[in-house]
């Protein structure tokens, strides 16, 4: 596995990543107002990182307005589906083999931060019973998390999302395919199976499943973040990832370790969640998964920057003494 970071080419930034031996990046891809993700900018944010000694190799995600008719099932999805399409052929122009997106209809959901973890850290957490009383205010979206649709304005089953989405898959995955890019859908993110009346549908094993069988190809496949799927109901991340990752069909990956599964879980420092994380490297390593593994999200320490570096340095060099601990020992 490679560790990465989320970034742009900043000079503070990238100067940061440097300083953590690291050599590779996800960042996102903006879209044009047409709805289609532009070469040339991708090139130039591409060469920028080469010179830092950072290689591009996840788009991590597909903005969410080139594709929402889709998911609402609304009129001009086709339209749309063509632009994702074309997106897909300027990506694998770019050399950039991965592109993430999210199927959130309602985007992701937390309902607090507060100074509840050791030392006063500040773990994001979600609560569907806090949730209830305020489900707009639990959008990440609505609290600056980046552009979405629009809130529903009708209910919507798992099924008809479902649909939606196997009619958007029947018509980028062959393109993706030809094109040498990987898709790689994240699962829902709380993994609750409704709220404010739409469905969620990647919010357990089954659902993940359902996405790599809609559609059977070496280029779908899953960004298998390790924080959701441990807080799905029930679900043990090492054998998930000894599941997807035995079809590899895990094609990018977060690094994350929850306390809790849902309805109530915290996002806590790695070295205190709930995931055996020695076991889980150790599972990565048997499934031959060689793909980015990005540190994701992190608890707020004090003294921090804006982007978290001081949380996000420590969670590197977990994940980095466990890759190579693990190594150093064979596997054992």
């Amino acid at each position: 596995m490679k560790i990465a970071l989320s970034g742009e080419p900043e000079a503070g930034h990238l100067q940061f990543m440097q300083q953590l031996g690291l050599q590779h990046v996800v960042s996102g891809a903006e879209a044009s107002p047409e709805g289609v993700v532009v070469l040339e900018p991708m090139q130039r944010k591409r060469e920028a990182f080469a010179k830092a000694g950072l290689s591009w190799d996840v788009i991590e995600n597909l903005p969410p307005l080139c594709y929402d008719k889709v998911m609402f099932g609304l009129p001009g999805r086709e339209e749309q589906c063509d632009k994702v399409c074309q997106s897909i052929r300027n990506i694998a122009k770019a050399g950039i083999p991965v592109l993430q997106y999210q199927w959130m209809l309602l985007g992701g959901l937390r309902t607090e931060y507060s100074p509840t973890g050791r030392g006063g850290a500040r773990y994001p957490r979600f609560d569907m019973e806090v949730a209830q009383r305020m489900p707009a205010a639990a959008m990440d979206w609505l609290r600056g998390g980046g552009p979405y649709p629009h809130l529903p304005d009708r209910d919507m089953s798992q099924q008809e999302v479902r649909d939606n989405l196997a009619y958007f898959l029947e018509r980028i995955v062959p393109v993706a395919e030809a094109e040498g890019v990987k898709i790689a859908a994240h699962p829902d993110d709380a993994p609750v199976p409704y709220y404010m009346g739409v469905g969620r549908i990647l919010v357990d094993e089954a659902g993940m499943q359902q996405v790599i069988d809609a559609v059977p190809s070496p280029n779908n496949g899953l960004g298998f973040c390790m924080g959701t799927i441990g807080t799905m109901d029930k679900v043990d991340v090492v054998s998930a990832i000894r599941r997807f990752g035995g079809q590899q069909r895990i094609f990018f990956a977060h690094f994350r370790n929850p306390r809790g599964q849902v309805p109530v879980f915290d996002e806590v420092f790695p070295d205190e969640g709930d995931i055996d994380m020695v076991a889980a490297v150790q599972a990565f390593n048997e499934v031959g998964f060689d793909g980015l593994i990005r540190i994701d999200h992190c608890p707020g320490v004090v003294g921090d920057n804006g982007r978290a570096d001081r949380s996000f340095a420590f969670q590197v060099g977990y994940l980095n003494g466990l890759v190579k601990a693990l190594r150093e020992l064979g596997g054992k």
